[in-house]
């Protein structure tokens, strides 16, 4: 079953407004007041076609247990997050966006971040999204950068399309979820690793490896827990249901005793009420996805 997606009819442009094109800083403004599109919002961060977003102090570093990929929550030391060379981390803004259905965003990294050796991968929203974004930083350079929390790390640009879209993002409520392997063996250790930080103090990795290591081999584990609770889930849901119709009282009407079964006998009825529901929910995606993710782990464990 695909994702219930939230779905606007063609309304065709919007009133007042040009058909499409790139939102100007008082078109920003003008949107921000009208449709809460970023929250919290300033206007003197609404500069030329764009509006600055800020790090927040919510941050993930990745980090790598065999051929999975794993994140760790990256706190800050001092007000600033900390990003060691040849490291990945994800940052979310400060800011959250709300996103009409005939609105679109990119989003990319300043340029004041290539100039440290780091480098920024451009994102973009879907009309209708809801919620706080995130930059995914990577540092190729050599040395140790600092980025301050509450110090811009990116701008977002926003489309205003011709018409709203006929299916809008749904928001929160829904994230793709890709599962990518990567090489299982570690590269050999570049010598940025024991470079000495601009003070010439040496170089100290913020997570140690082997508490890294523990820690994408604690949430593997407790994925697969969470896996295995969401099937009990469904299944419960399901026989709940299924006996719900197999103890159903018999009724006068006929119709409706055709639909409660109730010339099957008893040990079939109760068979077919505990069946029928867990191939239903066979229909669900995500119950097909967490199914196989439970067969590829066992086939990789065996």
């Amino acid at each position: 079953m695909g994702v219930n997606r939230r779905t606007r009819s063609d309304s065709g442009p919007q009133q007042g407004v040009l058909p499409a094109g790139i939102l100007t800083d008082e078109d920003i403004i003008s949107y921000a007041n009208q449709y809460d599109l970023i929250v919290p919002f300033d206007p003197e961060n609404a500069k030329y076609a764009s509006y600055e977003l800020h790090a927040s102090a919510n941050a993930q570093i990745l980090i790598y247990h065999g051929e999975v990929t794993a994140h760790a929550p990256l706190p800050p030391v001092n007000g600033e997050l900390i990003i060691e060379p040849g490291a990945t981390v994800r940052i979310d803004t400060a800011e959250s966006i709300r996103l009409p259905d005939n609105v679109m965003a990119n989003i990319i990294g300043l340029g004041q971040l290539y100039a440290c050796g780091v480098t920024v991968a451009n994102t973009y929203v879907d009309p209708g999204s809801r919620g706080p974004i995130y930059l995914a930083v990577t540092n190729l350079g050599r040395r140790t950068v600092r980025i301050p929390v509450g110090e811009p790390i990116g701008r977002a640009q926003f489309h205003l399309l011709g018409r709203a879209v006929r299916t809008a993002h749904p928001g929160p409520v829904y994230r793709r979820s890709i599962q990518l392997r990567v090489n299982g063996e570690d590269a050999t250790p570049s010598p940025a690793s024991t470079e000495p930080h601009d003070d010439g103090a040496p170089a100290v990795p913020l997570i140690d490896a082997a508490a890294a290591t523990q820690l994408a081999k604690r949430q593997e584990a407790l994925d697969h827990r969470l896996t295995l609770l969401k099937l009990a889930l469904y299944a419960m849901a399901g026989a709940w249901l299924g006996l719900l119709w197999a103890i159903a009282p018999t009724s006068g009407n006929t119709m409706l005793r055709i639909i409660n079964g109730d010339g099957v006998p008893d040990i079939a009825k109760l068979a077919i009420g505990l069946t029928v529901p867990g191939l239903i929910t066979l229909c669900f995606r995500d119950v097909r996805h967490s199914l196989a993710h439970l067969m590829s782990r066992r086939r990789s464990s065996a």
